[in-house]
């Protein structure tokens, strides 16, 4: 990925994903960053903080 996001809209990126009712799509328009971006720093977040309890993908 060649788009360098700052920790700033990472932030604002991880409170926007926790408040109910928000979506994806309203993320993007928010941050003005595109929907594969935002899916991106969301899976890294996922596999940096290990929360799928140790089991990777490709352990399964």
């Amino acid at each position: 990925m060649s788009l360098e996001v700052s920790e700033e809209v990472k932030k604002e990126i991880f409170q926007l994903i926790a408040t109910p009712g928000i979506e994806i799509e309203d993320i993007s328009k928010k941050t003005n960053l595109d929907r594969e971006t935002i899916l991106h720093i969301l899976s890294e977040e996922y596999f940096k903080c290990d929360l799928d309890h140790g089991r990777r993908l490709c352990c399964r």
